[in-house]
């Protein structure tokens, strides 16, 4: 990419941050700037965090996600909030990934499952034009695709379905780890690269801070995520606020944040999530490697 190419783009990336704060200000939540540095890593299993020392030997971490925090600011009475900034994942590094980059991530009380989701698919027009729309239970995408119950299918069964598609397997590989394999097979392979899919209902396995309900074929997290041309752009919550089963989710993690656990008490049911503004800027761009999207990447600082 010639040099004149990259600063149209980057004036075309400070223009897309002002329209993310002008879509914030004109709801009246409010932006929010927690520290990026934390006490506990990462709960997520399937991301690390970087460790930081700003204080002699006492290991701290850059944030993965400003959640944990912005619940704290929520429980202060700061309710509907946002965060429009860079987080940190240690070894992302790659034509979707970054070690560094930016997140949008907010939160919103009095509002319903279907209207937090047209409020980010609103946030999701800013960048790119939509065709097509559909919404799909994690089951039935599993069913339509794949032909697969997944509540119903075992490890042998799930190895199965990744060998037919040349999926790469380790032998340590549990059934959520399969399911996400193969849930990447069908948004990158499988369906329409014009459609924005919203997945939701994911298994209680996966629930992750998320509240879980029980309709009439199981227990599934009130969780859902945004695709699109191949790429997962967000992963939403009703945020799960009940301290004795988030310290049972948190029970096998080292560090546990103590200071988040406490300030459930104050928190009632609310809406959450993270969006990767990096790649929506990508898709507006039509751009095919992240480092072309931002500033500098890690290799060229």
């Amino acid at each position: 990419m010639s040099q004149e190419s990259k600063v149209q783009i980057l004036k075309d990336r400070a223009e897309m941050l002002k329209k993310v704060r002008s879509f914030f200000y004109d709801k009246n939540i409010i932006e929010v700037d927690p520290s990026i540095i934390n006490k506990t890593p990462t709960i997520d299993n399937n991301i690390f965090s970087i460790e930081a020392f700003p204080l002699k030997d006492k290991a701290f971490y850059l944030h993965t996600s400003p959640e944990f925090l912005m619940k704290r600011l929520i429980a202060m009475g700061l309710k509907d909030i946002y965060f429009l900034g860079h987080v940190f994942r240690k070894d992302e590094n790659g034509k979707k990934h970054s070690v560094e980059f930016t997140m949008i991530e907010w939160y919103r009380y009095n509002i319903s499952f279907d209207g937090f989701i047209s409020e980010v698919i609103d946030l999701t027009k800013l960048f790119i034009s939509l065709k097509k729309i559909e919404k799909i239970s994690y089951f039935d995408l599993f069913s339509r695709f794949l032909n697969i119950n997944f509540l119903t299918s075992n490890i042998s069964d799930l190895k199965k379905n990744c060998e037919k598609f040349n999926i790469l397997l380790s032998s340590n590989f549990s059934k959520d780890d399969l399911l996400n394999l193969l849930l990447d097979h069908i948004m990158e392979n499988l369906v329409s690269k014009e459609t924005l899919y919203i997945v939701y209902d994911f298994p209680k396995s996966q629930a992750s801070l998320a509240q879980t309900y029980v309709n009439e074929i199981g227990e599934f997290a009130k969780r859902f995520e945004l695709f699109f041309s191949g790429y997962e752009l967000a992963n939403g919550y009703l945020e799960l606020t009940d301290k004795k089963v988030l310290k049972e989710r948190l029970k096998n993690k080292i560090i546990l944040d103590e200071k988040l656990l406490d300030s459930l008490k104050s928190l009632k049911d609310f809406y959450g999530i993270a969006v990767g503004f990096d790649r929506l800027f990508m898709l507006k761009k039509s751009l095919r490697d992240i480092k072309d999207a931002i500033c500098f990447s890690i290799d060229e600082i």
